[in-house]
Order: C-alpha cells, then sequence, then structure tokens
C-alpha cells in the first residue's frame, strides 16, 4: 500500500493517476514478481497502469524506472548507516558495493539520455529508415516519465511511502522473529529487510527462490545466531507469508483486468498525451 502511494506521488507529475489503479498495478506486478523472471513485473505493472489510466505505456514505464532508482537508493544508504552499528557479513558489504555501482551507472546512463533526447529525437525524426519517427516519439514519452521526480507536496508522499514501505518490511520480520519465539537485538529485522530488498533487488528466478532463503538464513545465523536448519525454517515461513497471500490476491486481480479488457497498453505511445484526452479511450477506467 505505501509502495503504491509512493509511485502514485510520481505519477501525478505527468498526469491524474487515482490511487487505486496504482496499487491494483503494484499488487499484480508483485505476484507476478513471484511467476516470472528477470523483473518482467515491472513492465506488466506499467501495462496496467497505462490501461487503466490512460496514461502512455513508455512514460509510465519511465516512472517505473525512477521508482526503482529510488529504491535501490535507499537500500545503499541504509546499508551504508547500518555498518556503523552492526557487523554485517562481508557478502552484505558485496552486495552493497555492487548495487551503488550499479545505481551510479543508472544514473548516469539516464542523465546521458535525458540530456541527448533532444538531438537524438531529431536524428531519428530525420533518418528515412520506416519506423523511427515511432521510436522517436518512445524516447520522448519514456523522458517523461523519467523526470517525473516530484516537488513539494509529492515528494512529501514518496518520502511518506519510502518511510511506511520500510516501516513495515521492519515490523514484519520482527513479528516473524516473534513467531518463532527469538528474542534478538533490534537491528536483526532492519537487517533482515535490507536482505529482503537485496534478494528481490536483481534479476532472478522468480520469486528470489533460493536467493533469498541463502541471503535470509545467513543473516539469521551471523546475526541472531541461530543453527543453520532453525534459520532455514524461519526463512522458509517468511518468504511463504510474504509470496502466497500477495499472489493470490494479485493473480485474482490479474483476471479482472483479463476479463476487462485485457493487460493491453492503450493506443497513446505516439507520444505524451493528456490525462484527460485519453480516459475514455482506457477500458475499465473507472474501475477501483
Amino acid at each position: 500500500m505505501f509502495k503504491a502511494l509512493k509511485w502514485t506521488a510520481i505519477l501525478r507529475t505527468v498526469g491524474p493517476t487515482r490511487y487505486s489503479s496504482a496499487l491494483s498495478a503494484v499488487v499484480i506486478g508483485a505476484a507476478s514478481t513471484h511467476l516470472v523472471p528477470l523483473r518482467l513485473d515491472e513492465v506488466l505493472r506499467a501495462a496496467v497502469l497505462s490501461r487503466r489510466e490512460g496514461l502512455p505505456t513508455a512514460t509510465v514505464l519511465g516512472t517505473v524506472a525512477l521508482d526503482r532508482l529510488l529504491d535501490v537508493l535507499v537500500v545503499v544508504l541504509m546499508l551504508g548507516a547500518i555498518t556503523f552499528a552492526v557487523d554485517l557479513p562481508p557478502w552484505m558489504h558485496a552486495g552493497a558495493v555492487i548495487l551503488w555501482i550499479g545505481f551510479v551507472g543508472a544514473v548516469v546512463g539516464v542523465a546521458i539520455l535525458l540530456r541527448s533526447e533532444v538531438g537524438l529525437r531529431r536524428r531519428l525524426l530525420e533518418s528515412s529508415i520506416p519506423g523511427l519517427a515511432r521510436v522517436a516519439a518512445l524516447v520522448e514519452s519514456l523522458a517523461l516519465g523519467l523526470r517525473s521526480l516530484p516537488r513539494g507536496r509529492g515528494l512529501l508522499g514518496v518520502l511518506l511511502g519510502i518511510v511506511g514501505e520500510w516501516g513495515a518490511t521492519i515490523l514484519f520480520y520482527g513479528w516473524m522473529l516473534q513467531l518463532f519465539s527469538k528474542d534478538v537485538a533490534g537491528d536483526v529485522p532492519v537487517v533482515m529487510a535490507l536482505g529482503n530488498a537485496v534478494a528481490y533487488s536483481v534479476p532472478n528466478v522468480p520469486g528470489a527462490l533460493g536467493m533469498y532463503e541463502a541471503v535470509q538464513t545467513g543473516i539469521l545465523e551471523q546475526l541472531a545466531g541461530l543453527d543453520q536448519a532453525e534459520a532455514l525454517v524461519l526463512a522458509l515461513t517468511a518468504h511463504a507469508v510474504l509470496m502466497l497471500p500477495v499472489t493470490a490476491v494479485g493473480v485474482l486481480l490479474g483476471i479482472r483486468e483479463w476479463r476487462l479488457g485485457g493487460l493491453r497498453p492503450t493506443p497513446v505511445d505516439e507520444g505524451p498525451a493528456s490525462h484527460e484526452d485519453t480516459t475514455e479511450a482506457s477500458p475499465g477506467g473507472t474501475s477501483g
């Protein structure tokens, strides 16, 4: 719910977006994380929101990329801060370095794209190769989404979403440790939340199966003093609680979206368009 709040604040810079649409897209995307590999869930999330709100799919995909960059930034900052208080496993330090390098590379790539967008579109439009005019429109639409970092009250919504999302995740791991009657230091749920983010941040098999268990088991062994078998049972239980409810709800919502018109982007990707001009053409545009 907080993730949808954060994304809605970003989306409102490119067009009025209902929270209910963002929430449905986030839940369907979260469910597909457990069903498809290679972060293709982000593409599906963008397609669902685009169809619901009549926004260009490329623009929405740009906001998804910005959302992911913010997620990675928070992870690397928290990993850097917590190293002063907790002796993290060496692999977490290595993961933080890899994430930081990936974040810097992505930011540089986005900056280059935005800086060269006008010239790139001009060259594409002047080309005689068929289809490049459409590519130019897609580049313009994608750049609009990448420039959608909100300001003022919108930025407050982003910050509230980040704090709420991380707070809920930390509370979840604290609850799991209590269920297993483990009296551990208060920093363990925080590190487990960071491990959760690391496990899901890289392209992997559906649901980060295997990677999630390895990450959380390692944390529980080193920081909570659990033996390997007990740590693995706790990690498997936490993963099941994380996966099964959201997957079930997401599949049901996905079926509902399909019945309302299919998970197809609306035909507004020829370039940026106003929300008012496209909402009526979007099947199911008034759905909750």
